[in-house]
């Protein structure tokens, strides 16, 4: 026989392997001597030959103790099957030399035959179809169902786990040394693509990738309309390199949780956080947010206070409320926490708060505990009476940044490369605005129920966003259990108070004022300042006055379905082309199935077995040829697209605040642990808060709650979930 290449050659002697029972591979060969071209090649048996460890048995006997690393047996029998071909003088042809056929191992039967090396590859499709199931966090395992699944057997697939797990080790062999510098390439064309996507980043004096932040034009654009309130917080574990995740983040109309930008960082310095801040607002439009919320880091604290020195800073209430029991000890925390809260969350004014405050303190005994001291000092950032006055879009923690990080985290995890993450991330952030889409979609296709025939309540429903609007709806429900008492009617300036119809002893009445000269009333209870929605108390003055429209000064415009309307953001468009990754499972399953239409009726007869089979044989030549020559031109495009890329190397691995203990020697893993008794403060091996004899005479204590039914702060943190997280 004679091929025209030594891959048809190949092709033909691993087909006859198959139909034998056993797997072909690529042995030696000959060069010339002149013009250094192949001219001998050998294929033979996969068992064929011996290994270095059976060479060695051979030649130093049995008893010779072999180093054994591996748990895989034997396969080489020495078997001396093979085919050899000779290329022609005279022509390009490769000619059979030798065929030896006999085998000295039992061949595999029809049902393994799939399960030889040779006669398993993971073809171009399916390392495409194993990517995109990566990047749906689809597991390897469940890939190979779904493989089996679309082929109609594990033995038709082509190809074992295993051997996709070996393809996803490539892949991440090959990312190795280049994965920053692809991830600034990936920047750079987002960049052409659309003029509107921001991105920046630095490297240390070894070319060393450092620092980054990106933004697209969505985002950026979200920011123009919904940036006054930024929520900053970093996480850990997103990437291999230990890299912090640091995405800044805000409430959009439906009060859903949106991206405004990223950044990556190595470390959690305040010239770190300088470098964000000042990017961040290099990118956004309107300038820097008018308030800001973090956890209480005194890096971020610094930075934030020299980038956004006109931004109100706020610290979250959350964190700062669940620290009470690691900070005040066990006993303490029992006995005084309840009554520190109602101070903290029944105040209405700073000077109604520094009273609480100091009287729960001195009936505790608390006045020289150092952290409370400390805590005092900062109170401006954190406690609720200090900024009620203030937009924040109902939020007092940042609790909206941790569950955006809960949220990334199904979609990504710290074995991710770059690429893999901000692969995830697009995916995830995809999702994320999917449902804003549906959002907008119920405003325009659905109108609320009202309860009522009240005006006021039919003209909400057409302007408020159906989240908005429910509230809005409660608090107009609520209303209706309020009366307003006059206090002082003036010319310029009228006081009311507003009482709730059967209200407790514990419940005080909220202040309303008036300002005729204005006509703009505002509550004590600030809601409408903070959240953006008038509250309960100013709906019902509305009410007894004969109000039924709600004046446009008390609609704020962010929380309309109107938001975006009428805000330009110049971007240029998104330049999207019919990307055949994007699209290769849907063309697959449907070639999938006409193929599998065309099978079940051409196998009814042998002629239409004939015919399908030469048309099949003439289908794939032409396909090949045209993947052939698309690959060559994609191969040439990304030489182009990297001759002018930067040397950027890898960032090497980040030790941040939350990736650990430390090390210990072995000395002082050796000294018995003691621990430190909240209870009473004395250190023991066996003895801690669970068994603390002071602790358990305190247990019986009861603590009487007093809340507030008109207090819109957030839910805080009870005694019985004050380590909950």
């Amino acid at each position: 026989m004679e091929f025209t290449s030594l891959e048809e050659a190949f092709a033909f002697y691993n087909q006859y392997a198959r139909e034998a029972g056993f797997s072909a591979r690529i042995n030696n060969s000959k060069r010339d001597r002149v013009t250094n071209e192949v001219i001998w090649k050998t294929f033979v048996c996969f068992k064929q030959g011996l290994t270095d460890d059976q060479r060695n048995k051979q030649t130093k006997g049995e008893g010779v103790q072999q180093r054994k690393e591996r748990q895989r047996g034997e396969v080489r029998t020495g078997c001396k099957s093979m085919i050899s071909l000779v290329k022609n003088q005279t022509g390009s042809n490769w000619k059979v030399a030798t065929f030896v056929e006999s085998h000295n191992h039992p061949l595999s039967t029809p049902s393994k035959v799939h399960l030889l090396r040779s006669h398993r590859n993971v073809s171009a499709a399916k390392k495409k179809l194993t990517q995109q199931f990566s990047e749906a966090n689809v597991p390897t395992c469940q890939q190979m169902r779904i493989l089996e699944i679309e082929y109609g057997g594990p033995e038709l697939v082509g190809c074992t786990e295993r051997d996709i797990r070996n393809y996803e080790q490539e892949l991440r062999e090959k990312e190795k040394g280049i994965d920053a510098e692809t991830l600034i390439e990936l920047f750079a064309c987002e960049k052409e693509k659309n003029c509107g996507f921001f991105y920046e980043y630095e490297t240390d004096s070894d070319k060393r990738f450092n620092r980054c932040f990106w933004a697209d034009h969505v985002s950026r654009r979200a920011y123009s309309v919904f940036g006054d309130v930024v929520v900053f917080d970093t996480t850990y574990n997103t990437n291999k390199y230990g890299l912090i995740f640091a995405p800044f983040v805000g409430v959009n109309h439906h009060h859903q949780t949106i991206i405004f930008g990223c950044g990556f960082l190595s470390d959690e310095k305040a010239d770190s956080f300088v470098w964000l801040l000042k990017t961040f607002i290099e990118a956004m439009p309107n300038g820097a947010p008018k308030v800001i919320i973090t956890d209480q880091d005194p890096a971020m604290t610094k930075a934030i206070a020299q980038v956004f020195p006109q931004t109100i800073h706020r610290y979250c209430l959350w964190h700062i409320l669940n620290k009470f029991s690691e900070k005040l000890g066990a006993v303490i925390f029992h006995d005084n926490y309840q009554s520190i809260k109602n101070a903290i969350k029944n105040s209405t004014t700073p000077d109604e708060f520094e009273n609480s405050w100091k009287e729960v303190l001195k009936v505790g005994n608390l006045e020289k505990n150092e952290w409370l001291s400390l805590m005092y000092e900062l109170r401006h950032k954190w406690v609720p009476a200090y900024f009620k006055h203030v937009f924040c879009a109902g939020m007092s923690s940042s609790q909206r940044s941790e569950s955006s990080h809960s949220f990334f985290k199904t979609y990504i995890s710290n074995k991710n490369s770059l690429m893999d993450f901000i692969t995830r991330f697009n995916r995830a952030l995809r999702h994320q605005r999917h449902n804003e889409l549906i959002a907008d979609h119920v405003d325009i296709n659905e109108h609320p129920r009202t309860k009522t025939p009240f005006p006021m309540e039919t003209q909400m429903a057409r302007v408020y966003t159906k989240n908005k609007w429910m509230e809005f709806q409660s608090e107009m429900s609520e209303s209706h259990c309020y009366y307003v008492q006059p206090i002082s009617i003036g010319v310029d300036l009228s006081v009311y108070n507003v009482m709730k119809f059967q209200s407790s002893s514990s419940s005080k009445p909220r202040l309303l004022t008036h300002d005729i000269q204005e006509d703009y009333i505002s509550c004590s209870c600030k809601k409408f300042e903070f959240d953006g929605i008038p509250c309960r108390h100013m709906l019902a003055f509305f009410r007894i006055n004969q109000v039924f429209h709600l004046p446009e000064k008390y609609i704020l415009k962010r929380w309309t379905k109107d938001a975006k309307v009428g805000v330009i953001f110049p971007v240029g468009e998104q330049n999207i082309s019919d990307d055949p990754e994007r699209n290769l499972i849907s063309r697959h399953s449907q070639l999938s199935y006409k193929a599998s239409v065309v099978i079940d009726d051409a196998s009814l007869t042998e002629e239409g077995t004939n015919i399908l089979k030469e048309q099949l044989e003439y289908v794939h030549n032409i396909i090949q040829d045209l993947n052939i020559s698309k690959k060559c031109n994609n191969v040439s495009q990304r030489k182009t697209s990297t001759d002018g890329t930067r040397d950027i190397i890898d960032p090497s691995s980040v030790r941040t605040k939350g990736c650990g203990k430390r090390l210990k020697s072995s000395k002082e893993k050796s000294i018995p642990k003691s621990r430190l008794c909240h209870g009473c403060g004395h250190r023991g091996v066996s003895h801690d808060k669970r068994n603390c004899p002071l602790l358990q005479q305190g247990s019986s204590i009861d603590i009487h709650h007093n809340t507030d039914e008109d207090t819109y702060e957030e839910d805080l943190p009870s005694v019985a979930g004050t380590n909950s997280v």
